[in-house]
């Protein structure tokens, strides 16, 4: 009992000064603890944005690479043909600039965006109410080259757009013709209302819209269609023959045009890379815009431009230009892609005005947190040899 009592006499609590020493040095490892946890984050945060801004920089360069390495294909053939057009051209649903057989590749250049120029990206990027006149090309005369009406309300402002053209090859043989309108097939079906080509490679190709029937689907037929039903239709029957009489040996295509641009996903607030195809005309239900790459805000092209003979040879580009200066597209053999991709969330805890060098043009991005990253690459369409 007497040391249990001894014990307790000498028994002391913290003083006031111990009890304040204590808390400061917990706070002090406390905060250590907290500012550790704090910059932890920040890096995952701003690594794991590089890893999806450079994902989708990469994935949106090699998709556009491959989509134009086979532009302007006439599948098996190896050299250019004189494609007869049947598509009613006095249609208004007819756009050359989309259904046009022999032009490969077109685009556009949205004003203020050219070479040395300098455009500040809105704070609002949604694309509703832009006028299509803000985007620039021209035709071999000069005159303005409309972006296509489907587009309109589509396109982000400061994004460039262009169309390219190539051909899918569809299973079916074919058997002969029948008459004027209709082409037997041996086996397979095609699209209703697709854009058709049909070429044995030696002695004729045709282009056409395929009949909207049900029971079309066993035959290459171009009836004479409205204009708006499903538009853009084709000529009158008897103005205009296949251009030969087609045997097994000819292959049958889907011709796909297909323009590409910066689009927005208004559910997530987001810019992308965006495509919108035209294989079935021009009725709205079959024009859906589809987004590609979420994050990309900014396309930029310039378009490799080769003289024609004696001056240039087709395959040196002698001046890379804006959209709204080429005058031949024909003569194009190249395009410079600069895609601008930023971060989905904030990867910094500072507020940043970039300004970015994309294909010759200043683009002065939003002074936000968002971590951005350009990325660019020269594709020779076709994948053709070019000399730089």
């Amino acid at each position: 009992m007497q040391a249990s009592a001894y014990t307790i006499k000498h028994s002391k609590g913290l003083s006031i000064i111990e009890l304040m020493v204590a808390l400061v040095l917990g706070l002090l490892v406390i905060g250590g603890v907290l500012q550790l946890f704090v910059g932890s984050k920040i890096t995952y945060t701003s690594a794991e944005a590089l890893a999806r801004v450079q994902e989708n920089g990469r994935f949106s360069i090699e998709t556009l690479k491959r989509e134009l390495r086979d532009a302007g294909s006439h599948g098996f053939c190896a050299g250019q043909m004189e494609i007869r057009n049947h598509l009613n051209e006095d249609c208004t649903g007819y756009v050359s600039v989309v259904f046009d057989p022999n032009q490969t590749i077109t685009g556009w250049d949205y004003s203020g965006t050219g070479i040395s120029e300098t455009f500040t990206m809105p704070e609002d990027l949604t694309p509703t109410g832009i006028d299509l006149g803000n985007w620039d090309s021209r035709q071999e005369d000069g005159s303005q080259l409309s972006l296509p009406p489907p587009l309109q309300d589509q396109v982000v402002m400061g994004s460039d757009v262009f169309i390219v053209r190539s051909l899918d090859l569809l299973d079916v043989v074919v058997d002969s013709n029948q008459n004027n309108t209709n082409i037997t097939l041996g086996s397979g079906d095609v699209p209703r209302r697709g854009i058709i080509m049909v070429t044995d490679c030696a002695n004729g190709a045709d282009i056409f819209q395929q009949s909207n029937a049900n029971n079309a689907g066993g035959s290459l037929s171009k009836p004479s269609q409205s204009c708006t039903n499903p538009g853009p239709g084709n000529k009158p029957p008897g103005t205009s023959a296949w251009s030969t009489d087609y045997d097994a040996s000819a292959q049958v295509f889907m011709a796909t045009t297909t323009a590409y641009y910066i689009g927005y996903n208004e559910d997530r607030e987001m810019p992308g890379l965006y495509r919108m195809a035209f294989s079935s005309g021009l009725r709205d239900e079959d024009i859906q815009p589809e987004e590609l790459v979420e994050g990309v805000e900014s396309m930029q092209v310039l378009y490799g431009f080769s003289l024609p003979a004696p001056d240039g040879d087709g395959q040196s580009v002698d001046f890379w230009l804006p959209a709204d200066e080429v005058r031949d597209w024909s003569l194009v053999i190249a395009l410079r892609i600069t895609l601008l991709a930023r971060s989905a969330d904030n990867a910094g805890t500072e507020l940043v005005q970039q300004t970015f060098n994309l294909s010759g043009a200043e683009i002065e991005a939003n002074e936000d947190r968002r971590l951005r990253q350009p990325f660019s690459s020269t594709v020779a369409l076709r994948n053709r040899l070019i000399i730089q």
